[in-house]
């Protein structure tokens, strides 16, 4: 079985008004490209599958710092109800291919994680969205470890290697 066949590229929160807006929250660094009227989204059921929905982005445009989007054919807030807490997506195809240093967080899973001086710390069994930032939730040899996914934490990812290298503060790993 293959990877995934859709990116998700944002989470669709709520109804915005009485007139079939949408607040969205990007999961995407390049909204303005994704959210552009005439795009394709497809809905996501809760466990992430394709569920053969598809919405036409009418009109958006940037709210603080979420999205909202008007679909065609939906002009009144009940027609998102059903809606709620779905994750909507493109099919990769449509995506722009990745710069040499770009990932995608699904391709995290099943990397092997090690500190900067090569002392193997396990192997990514999941990435969690957390309120404070992503986790990389690493399974070790004795212990599960939560690595923050920041800049302070993560060195570089070497998706070539399938290695993330990391440089922990003190006491991370004991946790």
């Amino acid at each position: 079985m293959g990877g995934p066949t859709h990116l998700a590229v944002g989470l669709l929160k709520k109804p915005h008004g009485v007139k079939g807006d949408a607040l969205i929250y990007p999961v995407t660094d390049e909204p303005e490209t994704v959210f552009a009227a005439g795009r394709r989204l497809v809905v996501l059921d809760k466990e992430g599958r394709v569920t053969g929905r598809e919405l036409v982005i009418e009109r958006s445009r940037a709210y603080h710092r979420a999205w909202l989007l008007h679909f065609e054919g939906i002009d009144v807030r009940e027609g998102l109800a059903e809606l709620r807490e779905r994750q909507l997506a493109i099919p990769f195809e449509e995506a722009r291919p990745l710069d040499p240093d770009e990932f995608y967080m699904h391709e995290l899973v099943g990397l092997r994680v090690a500190t900067v001086g090569g002392a193997a710390v396990g192997q990514v069994a999941e990435v969690i969205e957390a309120p404070q930032g992503w986790l990389l939730d690493v399974a070790g040899p004795e212990r599960r470890h939560l690595i923050p996914f920041t800049r302070a934490v993560v060195e570089r990812v070497d998706r070539a290697a399938r290695l993330v290298v990391i440089a922990p503060p003190a006491g991370l790993l004991e946790i």
